[in-house]
């Protein structure tokens, strides 16, 4: 048996034996643009990074990660360059150069070299995994989801939000509390497979069948998967987790049976698919399947659905309540703007109109986006327009292999945009503030979050009615600061413990 590092030193050598040309070929497209380049991190391998990669994967496991990248913009600068595992990467937390790879030269960069290898395993080829043709197509087939005629549907949220507040009441001891955030995932749970597959999978319910127990399991181990993955690119070969192959065949079989009775649905010409009148509620894999009968890219595209729009609210919510826990002010202002309000007057349009609930969510969002950092692969030949050396406003050149890293965690704590406590939950800031490209908590550009206003509606919704029900929130938590778990979402690593009064 060779020893670990020889094995991995091996395996550097074999994916990244082109790295040297690669290099050699960002020297000479430098020289031609007159390009500088950015501040390097500090690295004893300087060819293959493996100490580079290696503090990575020790600081996720230690979950301090997004906040040692912060770190290292106040050392570095907001854009610097590292290559872990033998390839480049730019860290760039400048607005300016976020919005140049998000927008102004969006189709030069792609999430395919990215996430494909990682996350292609458990949810196939679709819209948040693929480039080009694959990702238009998938778009298309769900923009018609997300108008506001379907997002604000009240019933269905109501009747999955009153399940989540009484299993809440039930899981509450007098003493300890509640953790609200297994129970937030399972409200979004349910919400989301019913507004994706048209039958949700009732885990608030006690009778929660084993298979969507499984489903629920088999989701978050192979999301953090999918993680450490995205993370040790090429060199993720070296991986053996039976256990993650295992969680993304379930989640496949289990998606394959709603596809199936989608298909055959369809075959049969029914009301639900072929009749559909003004107050029938709109199911995304019946309309995605009058466009294709192709069970494999149904398959995909409804899980890359699914993975974007099921953790978001879900961990929104829970980062959210983190932060009202440790200050009841904040709660007991929402809940003197919500007073008098009545079930039925939570529309989407009353909601958006509640400026302190909406100030509070941007500000939990801001501190603690559910996504705190997004990658692009650079696609074709380009720079970045800031960041160089020697004097900053030089730009940099990127080439094809490169990857862009955006931690959004640290863009949103610039003092020069969010005023001199950046690191504060103050909701009335933004009463004055108005952030542009540096605040995504739903990312930007062309393929910024499709789901977005559903997934501000469901937050909403979730929040007034329990400032409706409860007069106050303890926090509960022994630990005071916000411990961060990174799957692909950032959540508190010790939960959301509260008691609800």
């Amino acid at each position: 048996m060779l020893p670990a590092a020889c094995v991995i030193s091996l395996g550097a050598f074999l994916a990244f034996g082109p790295s040297i040309r690669h290099r050699i070929s960002i020297f000479q497209a430098a020289k031609l643009r007159d390009c500088a380049a950015p501040p390097r991190l500090p690295s004893k391998d300087p060819i293959f990074g493996l100490d580079t990669g290696l503090v990575n994967l020790r600081w996720m496991r230690e979950n301090r990660r997004i906040r040692e990248i912060y770190k290292q913009v106040q050392t570095y600068g907001k854009t610097f360059e590292s290559w872990p595992f033998g390839r480049r990467v730019i860290t760039t937390a400048d607005a300016r150069n976020i919005q140049h790879v998000l927008a102004t030269e969006h189709e030069k960069f792609g999430v395919g070299p990215v996430r494909e290898l990682a996350q292609t395993p458990m949810t196939g080829k679709g819209i948040i995994t693929s480039d080009g043709g694959v990702w238009a197509h998938g778009r298309s087939l769900i923009r018609p989801t997300f108008t506001r005629s379907q997002i604000a549907d009240r019933v269905m949220i109501e009747g999955h939000v009153d399940r989540f507040l009484d299993a809440v009441d039930d899981a509450q001891r007098a003493d300890v509390g509640v953790d609200l955030q297994p129970w937030f995932d399972r409200l979004i749970l349910d919400a989301s497979s019913e507004f994706t597959f048209g039958e949700s999978f009732h885990s608030l319910s006690p009778d929660c069948s084993i298979d969507s127990q499984a489903f629920l399991d088999c989701f978050a181990y192979a999301q953090k998967g999918v993680g450490l993955r995205v993370l040790m690119g090429k060199m993720s070969f070296l991986l053996r987790d039976r256990r993650f192959w295992d969680s993304c065949r379930v989640i496949r079989e289990y998606t394959q049976k709603h596809v199936d009775r989608a298909l055959s649905h369809r075959r049969q010409g029914s009301q639900e698919l072929n009749d559909k009148d003004a107050h029938e509620k709109y199911i995304l894999i019946h309309e995605m399947a009058k466009e294709t009968t192709d069970r494999h890219v149904l398959c995909s595209q409804l899980l890359n659905v699914f993975f974007a729009g099921r953790d978001t609210p879900a961990v929104a919510l829970a980062n959210i309540f983190f932060c009202l826990a440790r200050h009841p002010e904040v709660w007991e202002r929402i809940r003197a703007e919500v007073a008098g309000l009545q079930i039925d007057d939570l529309t989407f349009e009353r909601l958006k109109s509640l400026r302190y609930v909406q100030h509070t969510i941007n500000e939990a969002l801001r501190l603690y986006p559910p996504v705190p950092n997004q990658s692009r692969g650079c696609l074709a030949p380009t720079m970045l327009p800031f960041g160089g050396e020697p004097d900053g406003p030089s730009p940099i050149c990127v080439v094809p292999g490169d990857t862009i890293s955006m931690p959004f965690f640290t863009l949103h704590r610039n003092p020069e945009v969010f005023e001199h406590d950046p690191q504060a939950f103050r909701p009335d800031r933004w009463k004055t503030i108005r952030p542009s490209w540096e605040y995504l908590p739903f990312g930007g550009g062309a393929r910024h979050c499709p789901a977005q206003q559903l997934a501000l509606y469901w937050i909403a919704y979730t929040i007034v009615r329990m400032a409706i029900k409860c007069r106050g929130i303890e926090n509960k938590d022994e630990v005071e600061e916000f411990v961060e778990s990174l799957k692909l979402n950032m959540e508190s690593a010790n939960g959301v413990k509260v008691k609800l009064v």
